[in-house]
């Protein structure tokens, strides 16, 4: 049965299928199964149990500072670690739930006052740009799933729109680490309790004895300040060698983000003379780019070098960039010299 605090707001049956198997599989103490998305390596199947969910849902909580008080939404895909811990969190918590099914404008039809809600990146850009005002008055914005864009933080913060950007994966769960980014000073990661971290081949690895048999180690490149905080650089798997320099794609994406308005990513592109050379993969269709990069104050290595245009980026259920599928498309005749 569906708590009486919980709200379906949308009357297709996906919805309340979905909704009622969370709440049968948890009060009959079942596993609860998962696709990784590949943070650790390729995509594998996870599986739970309630104890591990209770674990995380507690943790974050308390992380959060959730209470019977809070009103939330959730906009994620209840297939999903982000969208499945939202149930579990109203569920221990005792708070008021809004549940839809997930688009790109979750606040567009919905306008109940609020105090927390959990987006990706992509529905945060969307809810910016079309229910500002909605968005300003939701206490807790949490942001997952994908890295957060500078030019988009910083447009939050001239709303003076207050963001929490969450660091997790699948396999950990939900988040192991919260930043908060709603000043002008660039917070670190900090770990949420019960969780630890180390570095290994400029790498993360994550401890959480209380929720996991063993370490996770991770392709994320970080700067670890210490045990409980680092700052996310990129992925070490996405790392471009040109010239014998290491170029990070998301560093670059980030300082790129502010003159680009259309959804990007920077890939390798292979060169006989360097190695590889650094390529704007860009969505939609063809334009001629005209940037001054020494604007920018690229390295001359890190200036993209190959541009492709791509009609559409395929996407993940939770609207991330699929940049390995997306350059499968790609032929050396897709790629033009910038």
């Amino acid at each position: 049965m569906i708590p009486s605090n919980w709200h379906l707001l949308s009357e297709a049956p996906e919805l309340q299928t979905q909704v009622q198997t969370f709440l049968h599989a948890w009060q009959q103490d079942l596993s609860f199964d998962f696709q990784s998305s590949g943070s650790t390596g390729a995509p594998k199947k996870i599986q739970f149990t309630k104890a591990q969910l209770i674990t995380s849902a507690t943790a974050s909580i308390k992380a959060l500072q959730l209470d019977q008080h809070t009103k939330a939404l959730v906009c994620l895909p209840l297939t999903s670690v982000g969208g499945l811990l939202q149930l579990a969190r109203a569920l221990l918590a005792n708070f008021e739930l809004y549940i839809d099914l997930p688009s790109s404008r979750p606040l567009q039809n919905f306008d109940p006052s609020i105090n927390f809600i959990s987006m990706v990146p992509t529905q945060l850009q969307q809810s910016l740009e079309h229910e500002a005002l909605k968005l300003s008055r939701i206490e807790k914005i949490l942001i997952g799933g994908a890295p957060l864009e500078a030019s988009l933080i910083e447009r939050c913060r001239a709303q003076q729109i207050a963001l929490i950007q969450s660091y997790g994966m699948t396999e950990t769960l939900s988040h192991v680490a919260l930043r908060h980014v709603g000043n002008q000073v660039s917070a670190p990661f900090q770990a949420i309790e019960g969780v630890h971290f180390e570095q290994h081949d400029q790498c993360l690895t994550i401890h959480y004895p209380a929720l996991l048999d063993a370490p996770i180690h991770t392709n994320d490149l970080v700067n670890l300040i210490d045990a409980q905080r680092f700052e996310w650089l990129g992925r070490s798997d996405f790392a471009i060698i040109t010239g014998g320099l290491k170029i990070i794609p998301e560093q670059l994406e980030e300082k790129l983000s502010t003159v680009l308005t259309r959804p990007f990513f920077i890939t390798g592109v292979p060169d006989e003379k360097w190695g590889s050379v650094v390529g704007l993969v860009m969505e939609g269709v063809a334009i001629e780019l005209e940037l001054d990069w020494t604007a920018l104050a690229l390295h001359a290595a890190a200036i993209p070098k190959k541009i492709a245009f791509v009609p559409e980026f395929q996407r993940t259920q939770t609207l991330k960039i699929k940049r390995q599928e997306t350059l499968a498309n790609l032929t050396d005749a897709s790629w033009r010299s910038l």
